[in-house]
């Protein structure tokens, strides 16, 4: 249930986050706010792995809100390189590659968590 789920997420969320971060034209202003989000994720993320650091084997929440943070700052990059490649060039072929292999991107932390479990399998 919890890969499943895990699946899910990974599969249809991410792409949909991708897609909605890169919807607004690659403009100054779109790619500060994108280098924001990342950065205020990847904080957050930080923020968590060290002041809690007694409670990271007691706490499977803090485990997974860490990884979310995680998750999303790396949603994050793959948008802010994909509005920065559409910017230095605008032409509809760029728009359409640039999408489909930004979608595929964020789905890579699925094949991680994947490897590992299988890593860690008897």
């Amino acid at each position: 249930m919890t890969f499943a789920l895990a699946f899910l997420i990974v599969f249809v969320l991410g792409p949909w986050t991708f897609f909605r971060l890169t919807k607004p034209a690659p403009s100054p202003r779109a790619m500060r706010a994108l280098l924001g989000i990342v950065l205020v994720a990847l904080l957050l993320a930080l923020g968590l792995r060290f002041a809690l650091t007694s409670q990271w084997s007691e706490s499977v929440w803090l485990l997974v809100a860490i990884a979310a943070a995680l998750w999303v700052a790396w949603i994050g990059v793959i948008a802010l390189v994909v509005q920065a490649l559409r910017r230095a060039d605008p032409r509809p072929a760029m728009r359409r590659w640039s999408s489909a292999i930004g979608a595929i991107s964020t789905t890579v932390p699925w094949f991680g968590i994947v490897l590992a479990d299988l890593l860690r399998s008897p």
